[in-house]
């Protein structure tokens, strides 16, 4: 997933910032490496698979300083339209790397952008990642090709570089990954740990699917077919509730650990943070990891800070694979973490405060401590002597206050702490760090045969502010089995495990730990259909065990991060307005009703044609009916090209009910305000256990 719209925001006032001269760097740093820098041209190809679909390919390619000069070739294949969507933020990455002696190619996913062939079943299909492996082949033939080739990219092009990296392609030597995932369906966008999540990026990756091929943008038969007319993946998604084949056939997880070498990145704002452990613990070939504070960005621009220029690095990592280069980029710190020290419930820091540790590898010296929630909320080194039952009113509104996903800034957590079992520890009488993925174990019991439950861990301060530190969903019916789901017996107690999403943080001389618990996280899951009470059970059987790790000061190593640079500007075109996204949540405590919505649009220009994109979502749910969820949106895409305009707009809506969700999803097609084309699709989808 790629939330492009808050990345571009955050990335345009990092840049602002920069050339202000506002933006400093935590830790020490070192001025960047003089070098003398390539020339470099921007070409339009194509490169044809052997089915004959040609797909659409950008090269950055530097001009070579001598005669039969070759250079490494750098991959990212991505759908999100490299000649319109992307154009702008592709050519600051595509000319780094060209003005260092690498040849850059861009790939459109076929059945996208660019590229020919129909819009694949659905994301990471067999055949993109084919066409991964022969592309890959491809480019290490060119003429101006030494032979080596990576692959690189944030969110999408860092799922498939995993992807193929596991296919070990003879050409493909080293990959760079930031915000990839290993598992699918417990850690992609669809079904968060295993818990049905509806997000906006599935109405925009139908609506950005459905736009005709550029740069031409016919319309005609060809396209009605391939693009328009194709079912969205919103269908095939809410087909596939439940883990199986669909998920797994590409989830590198399930796979031999990885063999090429990889450098990693990280966001603690990032809701696929987890995959940077799944893959540096269990790769065999070198890894460099590294964990900012930041949301779904690039380390140089993410939010919040402290930032750093990421790409020197890259360089020497791909000097030493793809230039055989011997730089000793692998005899320094290949871990680095930020750890956050806990601060105030906030939505708009720029920076945050807390320091870097770096180690040479996953830190050995942590260790556990596990605490045991016990009656009057408190949370104690030591358990309960009789099992004791909490219960707990599902709201099914709960949950506003984290926002959308297992990221982004949030506010204070006591409006959804107020609906939900809290445990708090005494105050601590000296600082404790954590690093690491929390593990947690709850014994309990339910009136219904599904509920959905969700653990949160939170920093208490002495002034009664609620931080979140990290959380995590369970879907109960995967308790014994992800395969196999099976319902629970009301009445009869069971237990609940689950790894909260990877954090770091430093819980203050004063301040107390919180473990809250409920049956809602609204609307980053979807409502359970059943209105009543749970309970849960403390005693042995119910715990939170805290990855703790001995606390350091910044003085104490030396992290050396470069601060970020500023970008070469596209020179064919510029961001006009870039407005959003804007969160907004509404709970009516009367009445029951809580809604979430999130509004956003960016217009800008490229090569002589005007593009603009507008979107608006909404979530709602009640509590007395929580079976009856709906989920409203709209996107809007309107490209002038060469004076003539298209708008393509799309509107889907989801409600449940006790046993079906309900899906309609209308794409309306207009050419110069005249109605070309209009299609709806529509499903009544049975809900398993969800």
């Amino acid at each position: 997933m790629m939330r492009w719209n808050t990345s571009s925001l955050a990335r345009m006032a990092v840049c602002l910032s920069l050339m202000l001269g506002l933006l400093g760097c935590s830790g020490d740093s070192e001025p960047p490496v003089q070098t003398t820098h390539y020339e470099f041209s921007l070409e339009q190809s194509t490169l044809t698979m052997k089915d004959g679909v040609q797909l659409a390919v950008t090269y950055y390619r530097p001009t070579a300083k001598k005669s039969g000069e070759t250079f490494p070739v750098i991959m990212e294949m991505v759908p999100y339209r490299k000649d319109d969507f992307f154009v702008l933020s592709d050519y600051g990455y595509g000319a780094y790397f060209a003005k260092r002696g690498y040849v850059v190619a861009r790939v459109d996913v076929r059945g996208t952008g660019g590229s020919q062939g129909s819009i694949p079943k659905s994301e990471y299909s067999q055949a993109e990642i084919s066409d991964a492996e022969q592309l890959i082949d491809q480019l290490s033939k060119k003429d101006w090709s030494n032979g080596k080739v990576g692959m690189y990219g944030i969110s999408w092009s860092a799922f498939n570089s995993l992807m193929t990296a596991h296919r070990k392609p003879p050409a493909l030597k080293a990959i760079i990954a930031a915000h990839g995932s290993t598992d699918l369906f417990y850690n992609d966008v669809h079904y968060i740990d295993g818990a049905l999540h509806i997000d906006s990026y599935a109405h925009q990756i139908d609506t950005d699917n459905s736009m005709p091929q550029s740069p031409d943008y016919r319309i005609d038969e060809t396209y009605f077919k391939n693009r328009f007319d194709q079912e969205p993946w919103i269908f095939t998604w809410l087909r596939q509730q439940q883990d199986g084949d669909f998920w797994r056939q590409e989830s590198t997880t399930f796979k031999a650990p990885l063999e090429v070498p990889a450098y990693l990145i990280g966001g603690l704002l990032d809701g696929y943070r987890d995959f940077v452990l799944d893959v540096g613990q269990s790769s065999k070939a070198p890894v460099i990891a590294e964990i900012g504070p930041w949301n779904h960005a690039w380390p140089e621009y993410g939010v919040p800070g402290p930032n750093y220029e990421w790409r020197q690095k890259a360089v020497r990592w791909w000097d030493y694979w793809l230039k055989g280069i011997d730089n000793g980029v692998l005899d320094e710190p290949r871990w680095m973490a930020f750890m956050r020290t806990g601060h105030s419930p906030a939505t708009d820091l720029s920076t945050i405060p807390g320091y870097w540790r770096c180690d040479q590898q996953w830190p050995s010296d942590n260790s556990t401590k596990r605490y045991y929630p016990q009656a009057a909320q408190q949370l104690s080194l030591a358990p309960t002597a009789q099992e004791t039952a909490q219960p707990l009113l599902y709201r099914a509104g709960t949950g506003m206050a984290a926002g959308g996903w297992w990221g982004e800034q949030t506010g204070d957590m006591a409006t959804d702490d107020s609906h939900s079992l809290v445990f708090d520890s005494a105050p601590l009488t000296e600082a404790l760090e954590i690093m690491g993925m929390p593990q947690v174990r709850l014994r309990v019991a339910a009136d219904a045969p599904f509920y959905q439950w969700t653990v949160r861990l939170e920093d208490v301060a002495p002034d009664g502010k609620v931080s979140l530190v990290s959380g995590a969903s369970i879907n109960p019916s995967q308790r014994f089995s992800r395969l196999e789901p099976t319902a629970l017996i009301p009445g009869e107690p069971t237990t609940l495990t689950a790894s909260i999403h990877f954090t770091t943080w430093r819980f203050q001389p004063g301040h107390r730990i919180r473990l809250a618990v409920s049956n809602a996280q609204f609307p980053m899951i979807w409502p359970s259909p059943t209105a009543g009470v749970t309970s849960l059970l403390s005693g042995n059987s119910t715990w939170l065990d805290l990855p703790v790790v001995p606390t350091r000061n910044a003085s104490d190593q030396a992290c050396l991060l470069p601060q970020p640079e500023v970008d070469d500007a596209a020179p064919f075109g510029e961001t006009l307005e870039n407005n959003g996204p804007v969160f907004e949540s509404f709970r009516n405590e009367k009445t029951g009703d809580s809604t979430f919505t999130t509004t956003s649009d960016i217009r800008w220009t490229a090569h002589g044609n005007e593009f603009k994109s507008s979107e608006s979502y909404r979530w709602d749910v009640n509590d007395a009916r929580p079976a009856h969820a709906s989920y409203q949106g709209e996107r809007n895409n309107l490209f002038t090209i060469n004076g003539e305009e298209i708008a393509l707009s799309a509107k889907a809506r989801i409600e449940s009910d006790d046993t079906y969700f309900h899906v309609t999803f209308t794409k309306v097609l207009r050419k110069n305000g005249e109605l070309v084309r209009e299609k709806t699709w529509a499903d009544h989808i049975p809900r398993r256990f969800q």
